[in-house]
């Protein structure tokens, strides 16, 4: 596995919705109705990370929630990275549908 360059992580961005390229993460805020819908959301990206070993930086903010990625690994943005926001993506559509 290795770092993703620019080039590489802009078109990556271009069919991921919602996620930006930032300090050297790819990250995505969501805002909340509510703090419990915000940790609820939190928890459901914690077993999704267990299940496939890439752990995000989450941070709230009572209703929102800030998912940052990034591949330590390697220092930079990998494949990995995109598996997961593409996962989160998909979460968050199951759960506002």
């Amino acid at each position: 596995m290795k770092a993703l360059e620019g080039k590489e992580i802009n078109n990556k961005l271009a069919s991921t919705p919602g996620w930006n390229y930032q300090n050297d993460f790819i990250e995505r805020e969501i805002q909340f109705p509510s703090f419990k819908e915000a940790i609820s959301f939190l928890n459901k990206i914690a077993d999704i990370a267990e299940h496939i070993n890439h752990h995000p930086n989450l941070t709230n903010s009572y209703n929102k929630l800030l998912i940052r990625l990034r591949t330590h690994d390697v220092q930079g943005i990998s494949q990995k990275d995109f598996k997961l926001a593409k996962l989160i993506n998909q979460l968050y559509l199951e759960t506002t549908n």
